[in-house]
């Protein structure tokens, strides 16, 4: 099997290809990228496309599991070191839009200062409102009866929804890879292929594959999934 960069185009040598999570590294342009789907074209699309064994994945910190054998409930929190760098980001942001807004009112100072650095003002507002999701908040994943339910809280957050069991066929986990001027950073996302074809996001924003990955696992697990490659998916 071989493969060629996503970006670049360059021939990617086997040593640069992570056979365990189906990942490679390109020495011409420095990008990280699956090539699960690769894989799954190699291994057909019938039943050959099952690859067993994998390797259990350990329970990661900041996941607790509560396995009932009818009813499964796996919670994770929030909580990373980006939550910590996202609470000193915010204090200089919203230090500064304080000072200037104490200095505007104190002073006097023309509607037009007061008005200048509202979009500051708003993006400081979400900025917050994420920081302080990602402090306390925990997804929380049960599995009880007929139907897998996930939520977030205690801070409202979009993604809530309950997904009947009989129409899952498969989870697996997505890699997206961040470039920026700070360098390169990696988070992952949970998904679900349904019965009829269809893709669903469960997660995102996931600081740790560990996680994600026995997040998939997990539920697998309980419904009697079989694991199977899935396009654009990374392995265990």
């Amino acid at each position: 099997m071989k493969i060629k960069c996503k970006q670049c185009g360059a021939w990617i040598p086997a040593a640069d290809m992570n056979l365990k999570n189906l990942v490679a590294r390109c020495r011409a342009c420095d990008s990280v990228f699956s090539f699960a789907n690769v894989v799954g074209s190699t291994l057909g699309t019938g039943p050959d496309r099952e690859v067993r064994p994998q390797g259990d994945v350990a329970l990661p910190k900041g996941i607790t599991v509560d396995d009932l054998g009818g009813s499964l409930s796996i919670t994770r929190r929030w909580f990373s070191a980006a939550a910590i760098a996202l609470v000193v980001f915010c204090a200089f942001w919203d230090g500064f839009l304080f000072v200037w807004y104490f200095t505007a009112f104190k002073e006097g100072a023309p509607l037009a200062m007061t008005l200048f650095p509202i979009i500051h003002l708003g993006v400081g507002a979400l900025l917050t409102y994420l920081m302080l999701a990602s402090l306390v908040n925990r997804t929380t994943i049960e599995i009880d009866g007929p139907e897998m339910s996930i939520r977030h809280a205690p801070i409202p957050w979009p993604g809530n929804r309950n997904i009947l069991c009989a129409d899952i066929e498969q989870l697996y986990t997505k890699e997206r890879v961040h470039r920026g001027k700070h360098g390169v950073r990696h988070t992952y996302e949970l998904w679900l292929r349904e019965k009829t074809g269809g893709h669903m996001k469960l997660l995102s924003g996931i600081q740790s594959s560990e996680q994600v990955l026995f997040l998939e696992q997990a539920i697998e697990k309980h419904l009697k999934i079989a694991d199977r490659v899935v396009a654009g998916g990374i392995r265990h």
